[in-house]
C-alpha cells in the first residue's frame, strides 16, 4: 500500500537525520521509477487518501504530531522531492 514510503522510512528516515535531509540522500540514490512511486504515494497521502492508524504504524506518529497531520507532512515531502528532483 505504502511501500516506498515504508522503504524511504526504514532505509533512510530512521537514522535520525532530519526528513528534509533523508529526501535529498532518497533522490541521490533512487531511480527515477522509485522516485516516482514514492511521489505517487507521498501524493495521495497529500490529498488525504490514507488511514491514520495505518500510518501509525507503519511511519510512526512522530511525523504527524510533528507537521499536524500526515497530509501535511507529506505536502511538505512533495516540495522536497521537487526542490531535489534528478534532471
Amino acid at each position: 500500500m505504502y511501500k516506498q514510503v515504508v522503504y524511504w522510512v526504514k532505509n533512510y528516515a530512521s537514522g535520525g537525520n532530519p526528513d528534509q535531509r533523508c529526501v535529498q540522500d532518497f533522490v541521490d540514490c533512487e531511480t527515477t521509477e522509485v522516485l516516482s512511486t514514492f511521489r505517487a504515494e507521498l501524493y495521495g497521502i497529500s490529498q488525504g487518501n490514507f488511514d491514520e492508524e495505518t500510518l501509525d504504524k507503519l511511519i510512526g506518529q512522530k511525523r504527524k504530531v510533528l507537521h499536524g497531520s500526515y497530509d501535511e507532512w507529506a505536502k511538505l515531502m512533495l516540495m522536497w522531492l521537487a526542490s531535489y528532483n534528478k534532471g
